[in-house]
């Protein structure tokens, strides 16, 4: 790890800035929609721009941070460096210009590389520590999101027929993987930021265990398509909820010092919520998505990133301190996501609600994005290896 220059010992400093660039390139054109300056409805390059772009940055950059230094193993190489850069970016671009099946090319290219990143330090004999059960979960999202991409391919080639094909890629897609990453990496996380509660090394049976409940998430897919939508929201959302309470613990509130743990906390409680608000308003179920997405998975990204960019710069006083820009970031995020509820619960102001949410969220972004260029510029409090071990303890 020491070896390596700066930019592959920390790919975070890159990551996450590229997220939030991609967050804006989803999010802007809603404001100019509803400002009348655009008549083009992008519904679907604003899925991909925010799951396969700013969502996939953060969690490329965390797991190419995280995981050489759980293992002890390399950094990532300068090749995986730049599959991890530029995939997001030409995922996106390729989607604005509509070329929604090129589009997932790259990104499939950045979801073999980030198996393989993963599993050569899961498995190296050079690994001084073993990463937690719940890993487990992070190379079978990948995969259920290759199984997304694969659904859409044949229900493509078939004519776009049969449309089950379609709704269970979509579910794949943009739910399981990201699901997958908030209860794989959030079994470590969560407790780690919120209490200073550092996971033990994973157990076979830990593992096995954590198989069957995935394969128990991947079943509430088939159930929504297949039986009954409003039974497989209820379902997901009481599986992820569950699982969080007992692996993550998140019935207790952060007892560790700095705002942005209990933003960490409130976006876990977001992501099973949103579903089961979903499964409640079915069929109306936008608002509750919208809670997982946004208070959950957009949030969580984003309070993590900050503290991870904290306690890596070194930054004690952020770590444990309260920044005002962290609670503006977070309270706009939040008050973004209630705002979203409404394009579906007030149709008849649909487009006011979708400019106004998106404004709010990137304005959001805005003080998340001073906050970590304050944290790389200012003077550090002490070396990034120790902020980052007293920021845990």
């Amino acid at each position: 790890m020491t070896e390596a220059p700066t930019w592959r010992r920390e790919p975070y400093r890159l990551f996450f800035p590229l997220g939030v660039l991609l967050a804006w390139a989803g999010l802007f054109h809603w404001v100019l929609f509803a400002l009348g300056l655009s008549t083009e409805y992008r519904s679907i390059f604003h899925s991909i721009a925010q799951i396969q772009g700013f969502l996939m940055s953060f969690a490329v950059g965390f797991l190419f941070t995280a995981i050489p230094r759980r293992t002890g193993t390399a950094a990532p190489a300068a090749w995986e460096m730049v599959i991890g850069l530029a995939a997001p970016v030409l995922t996106t671009v390729a989607a604005w210009f509509g070329r929604f099946e090129w589009a997932q090319l790259p990104w499939l290219v950045l979801v073999v590389t980030l198996i393989a990143f993963v599993v050569r330090r899961f498995r190296s004999s050079a690994a001084t520590r073993r990463p937690p059960s719940s890993f487990v979960w992070i190379p079978f999202g990948l995969l259920v999101g290759i199984g997304g991409v694969v659904s859409f391919t044949i229900y493509g080639i078939r004519g776009a027929q049969p449309e089950w094909l379609h709704d269970l890629g979509e579910l794949m897609l943009l739910q399981g993987v990201f699901l997958s990453l908030v209860i794989g990496v959030g079994g470590m996380v969560i407790p780690l930021i919120c209490h200073g509660e550092s996971s033990t090394d994973g157990t076979k049976a830990g593992c096995v265990t954590h198989v069957v409940v995935a394969i128990a998430l991947l079943g509430t897919f088939a159930l929504e398509v297949f039986a009954s939508a409003r039974l497989g929201l209820a379902a997901r959302g009481a599986l992820v909820l569950g699982v969080l309470l007992v692996q993550s613990r998140i019935h207790r509130a952060p007892t560790r010092p700095g705002l942005q743990r209990g933003f960490v906390w409130i976006s876990a409680w977001a992501v099973p919520l949103g579903y089961l608000v979903a499964a409640l308003l079915y069929p109306n179920i936008q608002p509750g998505l919208h809670v997982t997405f946004v208070a959950g998975f957009a949030l969580m990204a984003l309070s993590v990133g900050l503290h991870v960019t904290f306690a890596h710069g070194g930054r004690q006083d952020l770590v444990l301190g309260r920044p005002w820009q962290v609670a503006v970031f977070g309270v706009l995020v939040l008050f973004a996501t209630v705002l979203r509820t409404m394009v579906n619960l007030d149709p008849a102001n649909r487009n006011l609600w979708i400019g106004v949410s998106a404004g709010v969220f990137l304005i959001g972004t805005v003080f998340w994005l001073w906050t970590v260029v304050a944290t790389t510029v200012a003077p550090m409090t002490g070396t990034a290896t120790e902020g980052a071990a007293r920021a845990n303890r």
